[in-house]
């Protein structure tokens, strides 16, 4: 007995590390396609459902701890995922167990199912990160295997490969009928085929160049001031007529690169006006607005004229100021709609499917991050611009600028903890497409899942069917 308990336990924390690795190292993301495999065919072999709990109980510990570690979240918030992620994954291999017993096609696709809704429920029921706490974030690694997220939101992801390793588990433990089950798996990956080609078969309307620029603030180091005036020239002013001259007709920065009181705004924005006019460009700055405490980004045009803004509705934990209402923006830049978020907003698909549904092709997201997130949020807010079919420019702050294309691709991009401050630039294809996960977001798929589940328990039979006909 205590020899089984220990299989269970290695097995959990062995399928936690995998699921956890491409948040780490986003190719890695592929682990996943095994990771609930241990545990399915440890309980094909004994049917011990408080086992399956226990190695989920290690699997979440093992998936959510080593994270946590390296993150340096608050405590609390530690606390609050380690509970989360825990209680989701115990939850995942009982699904598992219960789903693939059976040895149905429907059990096999009741547990991809699973899978998708408590994701789904992981960021929208406790939304700390928001949808940057899926576990499929690795997997904008590969952006083209992953175009069918414009249909189903990044957690569709986990709905096919929970399917495909259920399937592929059922092909281990049951010999009989494992050419029926490779041959779902071969559908599986066929439909998922398709579903990648079909965005792609749009070509753009044009492109746009922008630019994006960011630096380090790091009080324990010597750094350029951006309010300074040298720090202004090199870090702002200068960046932004290098990339006018390289074609580019909108600059955009950091979250709060700039911090104004409305006693020195006249000053600021008359110092912003003249690198606008002098480069004929459009900007869009991130800054903190002193006095109304607010985390802001304005709309600035080629002829130093402030046309909108913007203030942020999402804060992360503990982040100061007064959020916004969510009343998002867009400015005309040359007969292109463009739109902006700030950092944590582009985590929500309130937001992220509002500029899907009205068109915006291009969008703006001043960021600030710290040296270990920066990754994994350049990893989340890439499935943003498959999911709804938009390029994606951001300057960071302590982090990483970068200027994404509407099927996720990372254009350019500039580490600033690596590089110092520095700035990118890239044409950026433009769509006019609606993806359908930005004009019905969830719905269908979440619809889809739950009939799958509903249908499972009410009619799963037991896999005694006598032909392989019947199977299907």
């Amino acid at each position: 007995m205590t020899h089984n308990l220990w299989q269970y336990r290695i097995a959990g924390a062995a399928s936690g590390l995998m699921l956890a690795a491409g948040n780490f190292f986003g190719p890695l993301c592929v682990l996943q396609l095994a990771a609930f495999a241990p545990v399915m065919i440890l309980y094909a072999r004994d049917r011990k459902i408080g086992e399956a709990a226990l190695a989920g109980l290690y699997m979440g510990l093992a998936f959510t701890l080593p994270q946590m570690i390296y993150l340096r979240m608050p405590v609390p918030v530690t606390t609050a995922l380690l509970v989360e992620f825990t209680l989701i994954l115990i939850m995942l291999c009982v699904a598992a167990c219960l789903c693939t017993q059976k040895r149905t096609i429907l059990g096999c696709l009741a547990f991809g199912a699973v899978w998708f809704l408590l994701d789904w429920l992981n960021y929208t029921a406790v939304p700390i990160w928001g949808m940057a706490q899926t576990f499929a974030r690795g997997w904008t690694s590969y952006p083209l295997v992953i175009g069918f997220i414009s249909i189903t939101g990044i957690s569709g992801v986990l709905f096919f490969i929970g399917i495909i390793q259920a399937f592929a588990v059922q092909a281990i433990v049951d010999k009989d009928f494992r050419d029926v089950y490779i041959g779902m798996i071969l559908a599986i990956i066929m439909l998922i085929g398709i579903a990648d080609i079909l965005p792609l078969q749009e070509k753009p309307t044009g492109s746009i160049r922008v630019a994006a620029a960011g630096w380090i603030f790091d009080d324990r180091k010597k750094t350029d001031d951006p309010h300074s005036e040298k720090g202004f020239q090199k870090l702002f002013a200068s960046p932004a007529q290098k990339a006018a001259e390289n074609g580019a007709v909108i600059f955009t920065t950091g979250e709060m690169g700039f911090y104004i009181a409305d006693h020195d705004r006249t000053e600021w924005m008359s110092r912003f006006a003249e690198v606008a006019q002098r480069n004929n460009l459009f900007l869009i700055i991130g800054y903190f607005n002193i006095t109304a405490d607010e985390n802001r980004v304005f709309f600035m045009n080629s002829q130093g004229n402030i046309e909108a803004e913007y203030t942020k509705t999402h804060l992360t934990p503990y982040e100061p100021g007064k959020k916004g209402n969510g009343n998002l923006q867009t400015i005309d830049v040359d007969n292109v709609k463009v739109g902006a978020m700030i950092c944590q907003d582009d985590n929500f698909s309130p937001l992220t499917r509002y500029y899907g549904r009205t068109k915006t092709p291009l969008i703006v997201c001043p960021t600030a991050d710290w040296q270990t997130i920066k990754e994994a949020h350049l990893q989340a807010v890439r499935a943003r611009a498959i999911e709804c079919r938009y390029g994606i420019a951001r300057g960071a702050a302590n982090g990483i600028s970068a200027i994404i294309s509407p099927n996720g691709q990372v254009l350019a991009q500039w580490d600033h903890y690596a590089k110092g401050p520095g700035w990118v630039i890239a044409d950026v294809p433009l769509y006019q497409d609606i993806a359908c996960f930005a004009r019905l977001g969830y719905a269908p798929t979440a619809f889809i899942a739950a009939g799958v589940i509903v249908v499972f328990f009410l009619r799963c039979r037991p896999f005694t069917y006598r032909s392989r006909r019947a199977a299907f």
